[in-house]
């Protein structure tokens, strides 16, 4: 007798289809991530300097056909960009309609610059236990070069050397967690700053206490350290404060009907 063989296991064809992007959930909704991140990060960040600097108007849709052929990009990487902007605060999903630059708003930016002084007290605290002199003195070597170049600097130079100080400043804490949010905080206040430092009597004033500030947590000074960090951030605060009336009063009055 012939042995009996097992019968072939029929196994279904499946048809032929790319493997789905990964997905993360923004807002409530899943988002799936192209496979260019490099293309898309490149959009990304396109759109996050239009967004900080205000060239979509508070309020304003974001036309995703137009600004597809304008960039000459696809739907799906266009979307994730603008869902990044969204997590971000930048920009509001409304369902339905699709997204909105988000309106200026007096109230967020005060506690905006609350987070930034949060953020910069616990960095200052923990830089005088944790860096060294070599690299405090670093930081320090940085601003008085930039001060050395400050005649010459356009308002755009000084701001990015203002935000590279901060960076800098909140990098000798050797907490990573803390430079990403102040990161974050420091995009989202980028116009009122951008602003405030064409106003070159406040600046003289405010880019003095860096090299204060610098020298008080070389000498291992906290209280003192803390104090001038409190006072130099508040001092940006009350001006950021003032910018953002201005530009609500101003975007209101182009608003209105001629």
């Amino acid at each position: 007798m012939k042995p009996i063989r097992a019968a072939k296991k029929v196994v279904p064809k499946l048809r032929n289809r790319p493997p789905r992007a990964p997905a993360s959930v923004v807002g409530g909704r899943i988002v799936r991530r192209t496979r260019d991140e490099s293309s898309v990060n490149r959009l990304y960040l396109e759109l996050r300097d239009r967004a900080m600097r205000y060239d979509l108007r508070p309020g304003e849709r974001v036309n995703e056909q137009e600004l597809g052929r304008e960039l000459g990009v696809s739907r799906p990487p266009l979307r994730e960009a603008l869902n990044r902007l969204e997590s971000e605060g930048f920009l509001q999903f409304v369902m339905n309609k699709g997204f909105f630059r988000k309106p200026i708003s007096v109230d967020e930016v005060f506690d905006l610059y609350q987070v930034r002084v949060a953020l910069e007290r616990r960095a200052v605290f923990l830089a005088i236990d944790r860096a060294t002199d070599e690299e405090i003195a670093a930081v320090g070597q940085y601003w008085a070069d930039v001060m050395s170049q400050a005649k010459v600097m356009s308002p755009e130079e000084m701001l990015q050397a203002d935000e590279e100080f901060h960076s800098r400043l909140v990098a000798l804490s050797h907490n990573r967690e803390l430079s990403a949010f102040l990161e974050q905080v420091v995009r989202r206040i980028h116009i009122a700053r951008h602003i405030d430092v064409q106003q070159s009597d406040w600046n003289e004033r405010a880019f003095n206490s860096h090299a204060r500030i610098v020298e008080l947590i070389a000498s291992r000074d906290k209280e003192a350290a803390l104090k001038q960090l409190t006072e130099h951030i508040d001092m940006s605060l009350k001006r950021a404060l003032d910018i953002t009336k201005e530009m609500t009063a101003r975007f209101f009055l182009q608003d209105m009907p001629k």
